[in-house]
């Protein structure tokens, strides 16, 4: 590879300075008037110096093309886009030079082709330009003076005579009609172009009537465009900045505006582009340098992308080593494609650097100082060779784009000009220098200042583009990495945040924190982990046991399920390891003091650390506590700005999450028994846990937990359905056993690696009343000496040593009595003797009303005994009472009106009389009798007026009335039941009224 200054060759301005500032400002009424310098005004000297972009050259052919006729159908309205100092007014200035006919640099057909030109120059040529009108004193013509964009562009295309046609418009400011344009332009051709029309719109904001000066230009360009759109030998070219830019709202004012004359001429308007982005690094070249050897960039482009492809041991982005980057360095050579695509992408967004302007401004100033030291190895012009030793770059990248507070960076980190004193880039070079190597320091510095003068999230850069921007063949990559790291300890205003290195405006307050981390040690951080997990996993679905070290730690039995949480320093694993560490095996195996055989084994659970992410939670721990012992020392918080303090604050309550986010990361690895896990693993199978956005990590990690283990179907919840009654016949049933208690049974999902964690033991209710409804087995209570068949009503599940399943087989044959089944001998249904010792008269006394008193399960069961007993079927109500004067009462009735929305469809009617006195003597008295939407809108106040109460005697009657009957036994009967069951009232009195003959079923 050759150095750049071999193969390339600035232009003569470019070397001498001459370059000045001003000439990258186009001005397209300089250039009208004759007064813009030559390399504007000059058409020769202007096409030589402006490279034919694709939008240039589609503006030329579409606009001239319809002005000369030769493509007549050519869009009458062009559009031009993009942001400041991208191109718009340079390319109306090349317009303006082709229609005036003045073109003789031969290179004028690489723009287009030479026929399109006008053989005559035109005589209607208008060219404003927003930031010359004066809304308030107009511009001065002598004899005239134009107050208005039409007024302006009628004496430009016409003169004196033409401006009379509307001076009464211009001066009253009133948008004329399309009449006046007919007698101004008629059937000559006619070209009009208004720069910078947002700029305008600004300042014409001001009152003209009822309306405003910007509202009638809006109105006339509207008209214009009618007008333009009906011409055959007319166009019409405007410009429109970005609406990013300094004048973005009134950008998108005008586009909104001309929306409806757009729907009048959409096919007549054109938008085009002014420089594409691609076209950035041929304007640049073009502009910058008289020659450029093409040979020599392929060379250099093909020892750059080996060189790439022999990195192993750094990051660099993956575009680097492709086939497309190459040509890419081809193209932008002798720029490194990472210092064009930083301005134009990046340093562009700044609103004052003003994109491809920009760009020629700072590059020229970038060459002009490069040629002038000729550093060795300069094989590309890379992004560390923007020289902040340079004045005028400085001033370029700082004062000029309103980022005046860098200045301070680049003096301390980067480049001083104090003499007797070394930036702290210049203090880690300094070694490099002696040894002959390269300064990475000043590279890596000046690369990440150049990426860090954009705000926002895309301010700054990350590892691996920077590696791009900053390596070339030849450069030991692992001195750049050492030198990255010391320029972190060093630098005042340096910040790396694990992904991107920026240069802030205030010291680096990781550099800060950093520096207490170290002061902490690992013993404090360690104690603040395990209190964290102890509170991250709470006594809730699961029964945490933390951190236990032997298997006598852990109970063994058939209770809540065990969450054994395992310490991170006594065992972690890593994605690879195929067995459970062995402490886990120990405590799944074994049980007790004496460590026998563990007999619950379904019933436990293990979380383990990721060996990956244990120093992980450590140093955000030691993260963690060093902000807080900052931020709670009041006399250290004085000595920060009060950004820093507000920031400090805000990474303090980040670090509180950030420890979180780390621990759930860091226990990641949940072991479950299962039947179906290799034995080799000790009948434990392993999942990893999903990772949580940090805004949706819960406070509970159980449910975390719990939630997957219902995908793996390891649990059963009330959200669950049921477990059938065969599947647990077969895999639950002690073996040739012809019964089992309702506790064995309950036990055995705690046993068998089959089955599912029972979380919810109403699930096993349902199962085992499904057993009893389909005759897989029969419901026996020791206690009442009654059994539970299909024929039965629906029992009451309990789960005691007296509550036992039996196939049918053995119920018949040990002679148990069902519930429901007829007797031999018919039996009297009032007195219960049999019919031929009856002692009472049926047909006199009337029967019992089915009512009953007691706990919920009791007297439910007992309403559905005695609905049994009498035939009835259906009920039409029910009602419930609650009476006492004790704290249970109030407690009662709070869940009765909480049962209300679960009891299914019906129509709720409450009365509740309640008389309470409270601590201060205070008191009320409350009669309610009502419907529950009322009564609901109560019942908040109601229930925290009882909770205060000192003394309190309530009575409440519920009665629900069903119009289409309530089935018993069936699915709403049975389910209020079980919510009354659930909801734990105590004593209540229950009352139903059977349902008339025509709902019986």
């Amino acid at each position: 590879m050759r150095p750049v200054f071999e193969t390339c060759i600035p232009r003569p301005e470019v070397l001498s300075g001459e370059l000045k500032e001003d000439i990258f400002a186009a001005r397209l009424r300089d250039v009208m008037q004759g007064t813009a310098d030559p390399v504007y005004g000059d058409p020769d000297i202007f096409f030589e110096n402006t490279y034919p972009t694709t939008g240039l050259k589609e503006l030329l052919k579409e606009a001239l093309g319809r002005l000369t006729g030769i493509k007549p159908n050519s869009s009458p309205i062009l559009r031009l886009e993009t942001s400041f100092g991208g191109g718009k007014t340079h390319n109306l200035i090349a317009l303006y030079h082709l229609v005036k006919n003045k073109v003789t640099n031969p290179r004028v057909k690489e723009f287009i082709d030479p026929s399109f030109i006008p053989i005559e120059p035109l005589s209607r040529v208008a060219g404003i330009v927003g930031t010359d009108m004066d809304v308030e004193n107009g511009i001065n013509h002598g004899e005239i003076t134009t107050y208005t964009l039409w007024g302006e562009i009628a004496y430009q295309l016409g003169g004196h005579e033409a401006y009379q046609v509307l001076r009464e418009s211009d001066v009253n400011r009133v948008a004329p009609g399309t009449q006046v344009w007919e007698k101004i332009i008629g059937d000559k051709p006619a070209l009009i172009m208004i720069d910078e029309l947002a700029r305008y719109l600004r300042v014409a904001k001001g009152r003209v009537g009822t309306t405003s000066l910007a509202e009638q230009t809006v109105a006339f360009l509207v008209t214009i465009m009618e007008y333009i759109a009906s011409r055959s030998h007319a166009v019409l070219v405007f410009t429109l900045a970005d609406s990013k830019d300094a004048f973005g709202k009134e950008t998108e004012e005008i586009k909104q505006e001309l929306d409806e004359a757009r729907s009048v001429s959409a096919r007549q308007e054109r938008a085009i582009t002014s420089t594409g982005e691609t076209e950035i690094s041929a304007i640049v070249n073009h502009r910058l340098f008289k020659e450029i050897d093409r040979g020599a960039a392929r060379e250099t482009a093909e020892a750059y992308l080996e060189y790439y492809r022999s990195l192993n041991q750094i990051d660099l982005p993956q575009r680097a080593t492709r086939a497309e980057y190459q040509q890419e360095m081809v193209t932008d050579y002798p720029f490194h494609p990472e210092l064009l695509t930083t301005l134009n992408r990046k340093t562009a967004t700044i609103p004052k650097f003003q994109k491809t302007r920009g760009a020629l401004r700072l590059l020229a100033l970038v060459v002009r100082r490069l040629w002038e030291e000729k550093p060795a190895n300069t094989t590309l012009i890379h992004l560390h060779h923007v020289n902040l030793s340079v004045p005028d770059i400085v001033s370029d990248l700082t004062s000029r784009l309103e980022r005046q507070a860098f200045s301070a960076v680049v003096e301390a980190d980067i480049y001083t000009p104090r003499t007797g004193s070394s930036s702290h880039a210049a203090e880690i070079d300094q070694p490099l220098l002696e040894a002959g190597k390269p300064p990475f320091a000043r590279r890596a510095a000046t690369s990440i200042f150049v990426h860090s003068l954009t705000q926002g999230i895309a301010t700054g850069v990350d590892p691996a583009d920077l590696h791009l921007a900053m390596l070339q063949p030849g450069d030991d990559p692992t001195l750049l990495e050492k030198t990255l790291s010391e320029l972190e300890d060093k630098c005042w205003f340096l910040d790396f945040d694990g992904r991107r290195y920026r240069f802030k405006t205030e010291p680096s307050l990781n550099k800060i924190i950093a520096d207490e981390m170290a002061s902490i040690g690992r013993a404090k951080p360690k104690n603040e982990l395990n209190n964290r997990i102890r509170n991250i996993w709470k006594k809730g679905i699961f029964e945490p046991q933390y951190f236990p070290s032997e298997a006598g730690e852990v109970d063994d039995d058939a209770g809540k399920p065990k969450l054994v949480v395992i310490h991170y320093d006594a065992a972690s694993i890593n994605l690879s390891d195929e067995e459970p560490p062995e402490l886990v095996l120990k405590i799944f195996n074994h049980a007790g003091s004496a460590e026998g055989f563990r007999r619950y084994k379904n019933n436990i659970l293990f979380l383990v650390a990721d060996e990956d992410h244990v120093e992980q939670m450590i140093k955000t721990a030691q993260r963690y506590l060093a902000i807080r012992q900052i931020t709670s020392d009041s006399d250290r918080m004085n000595d920060f700005s009060d950004e820093q303090k507000k920031k400090l604050k805000s990474m303090y309550e980040t670090s509180e999450l950030d420890l979180r986010v780390a621990i759930t990361k860091g226990y990641r690895y949940l072991y479950y028994p299962s039947a179906d896990a290799p034995r080799r693993a000790g009948n434990l199978a392993r999942v990893q846990l999903p990772a949580q956005d940090q805004g949706k990590i819960d406070r509970d990690q159980s449910k975390v937990l719990l939630e997957m283990l219902r995908k793996l179907e390891k649990v059963l919840t009330e959200a669950d359905n049921p477990i059938s009654a065969p599947f647990v016949k077969a895999k639950a049933w002690p073996a040739n056993k012809e019964s089992v208690t309702t506790e064995e049974l309950r036990k055995a999902f705690a046993q068998r690696l089959g089955l599912r964690m029972l979380l919810d033991i109403n699930q096993l209710k349902k199962t085992i009343r499904e057993g009893v409804k389909n005759g897989t087995w029969i419901y026996f209570d020791a206690t009442e000496q009654i059994g539970y068949s299909p024929s039965s009503p629906a029992p009451m599940i309990q789960f005691s040593e007296d509550a036992l399943l039996y196939t049918p087989e053995e119920a018949k044959r040990l002679g148990l009595q069902i519930k429901g089944e007829e007797r031999d001998v018919p039996i009297c249904p009032v007195c219960q003797n049999p019919e031929d010792q009856c002692t009472c008269d049926i047909g006199v006394d009337p029967l019992p009303p089915l009512k009953a008193e007691g706990a919920p399960g009791q007297v439910f069961q007992a309403i559905a005994d005695l609905c049994h007993d009498r035939g009835v079927k259906v009920l039409k109500s029910l009602t419930i009472n609650v009476e006492g004067a004790n704290r249970e009462t109030v407690n009662d009735v709070r869940s009765l009106g909480l049962a209300v929305p679960q009891m299914g469809k019906g129509i709720y009617h409450i009365q509740q009389d309640i008389v309470a006195e409270f601590s201060d003597k205070g008191s009320y008295n409350l009669k309610f009798s009502g419907g529950w939407e009322r009564y609901k809108r109560l019942k908040q106040v109601v229930d925290a007026f009882n909770q205060e109460a000192e003394k309190i005697a309530v009575r409440m009657k519920l009665r629900a009335d069903f119009s289409d009957g309530l089935a018993v036994p069936g699915q709403q009967y049975d389910s209020i039941r079980d919510v009354f069951t659930s909801l734990g009232l105590g004593k209540m009195v229950l009352s139903a009224e059977p349902a008339g003959d025509e709902t019986k079923q």
